[in-house]
């Protein structure tokens, strides 16, 4: 049976690079993989490599991928199996070397620190994860390309060292569940072309209105974003705000002049967003899985681009909110043995679906 489901799982995912090793990593017994830890995969494999890591109830110990470009893939931060259904969370990672650029992290659950530090890459892309933790950038350089697309900041938080500018970096269609002592971002001091695009700000203080940003942070661009009971103005100058809503956030123009920003219009000011779920977002409840859809008021079809303030629930691609609680790749849903007892020779009859998360 074992056998069966690791070929399944091998075979949803061959519209992956042909020419890329794929590697399997368990460390639950009762799930076979060709690895049991994340850094022995990472250890056999060569740049454009692809490793799927199962979901599993026991974490995995922290891995380094050093000067090699890789893709690794968890099943997500709230998978939907109707087995094994787990995130695959981990105790920590760390990226070092510029040969390592262009690597993807997607689906995974980050409990302990993630760390940049040393010999950094460019473009690196975080895809549908969970921070609960920080996330340190700390050698002192220009970091370049990130992207981070529908992710959970669980009062997760990132930290950037002295010395270090940041250059087109976009956060998008993430959620910033707060932190409440430094804020989800530290650092922000040296900035280029860092986007902030339909995010939602909220948490966990419920009525308590913390800063967004953890010290004095500089010339970023604030674009359709939703803040309910988090501070915007605090710590941020220099900074361009467009079709932005704000709603119970203590300073609900931080765009406004007096806080050294501008305000390029379209920003509407202390005024309910009417989130489906807007009750439970007001009062901080850390459920990235509410409805956070908008079918009417002075958030829906605000933006920019004509779509919702806050997070995107597009038709079509990869850019819906719905879809962000699972990594990028089709996934086995269910699987039933139609016939579970076979004589000698016989046919085993096995019925899987299949569903995918784009």
């Amino acid at each position: 049976m074992k056998h069966i489901f690791l070929f399944l799982i091998i075979s949803l995912f061959l519209h992956l690079d042909l020419s890329a090793t794929i590697r399997t990593v368990s460390n639950n017994p009762d799930n076979l993989a060709q690895y049991n830890t994340i850094q022995s995969a990472v250890n056999a494999s060569s740049s454009g490599d692809t490793i799927l890591v199962h979901g599993s109830p026991t974490r995995y110990a922290a891995f380094t991928i050093t000067d090699k470009r890789l893709t690794i893939i968890g099943p997500g931060w709230a998978p939907l199996q109707d087995f094994m259904a787990y995130r695959a969370t981990v105790d920590g990672m760390s990226i070092i070397g510029v040969n390592c650029r262009h690597t993807e992290i997607q689906g995974m659950d980050f409990f302990l620190p993630v760390s940049i530090n040393t010999s950094h890459p460019d473009s690196l892309r975080f895809f549908r994860n969970r921070f609960q933790t920080a996330f340190y950038l700390g050698n002192a350089g220009t970091y370049r390309g990130y992207v981070f697309q529908g992710n959970w900041f669980d009062l997760g938080w990132m930290s950037v060292g002295a010395g270090i500018t940041l250059a087109n970096f976009l956060f998008q269609n993430n959620i910033f569940y707060g932190n409440t002592s430094n804020g989800n971002f530290y650092g922000f001091t040296n900035c280029q072309n860092v986007l902030f695009d339909h995010n939602l700000w909220y948490g966990p203080a419920g009525t308590g209105t913390a800063a967004c940003f953890g010290n004095a942070s500089k010339n970023l661009l604030f674009t359709n974003n939703i803040f309910v009971h988090r501070n915007a103005a605090t710590n941020v100058t220099l900074s361009v705000f467009n079709n932005n809503i704000t709603f119970g956030a203590g300073v609900n123009n931080p765009w406004d002049a007096a806080y050294g920003n501008s305000n390029g219009g379209g920003n509407i000011e202390n005024q309910d967003p009417m989130m489906a779920d807007q009750s439970q977002v007001n009062a901080g409840t850390a459920n990235p899985l509410l409805n956070f859809t908008i079918a009417s008021g002075p958030a829906n079809n605000s933006g920019s681009d004509g779509k919702d303030m806050g997070l995107l629930f597009d038709a079509t691609g990869s850019l819906n909110w719905a879809n962000s609680r699972l990594s990028r790749i089709p996934f086995v849903f269910s699987m039933n043995l139609a016939t579970p007892t076979v004589v000698p020779g016989g046919t085993l009859q096995v019925q899987v679906e299949a569903r995918s998360s784009n």
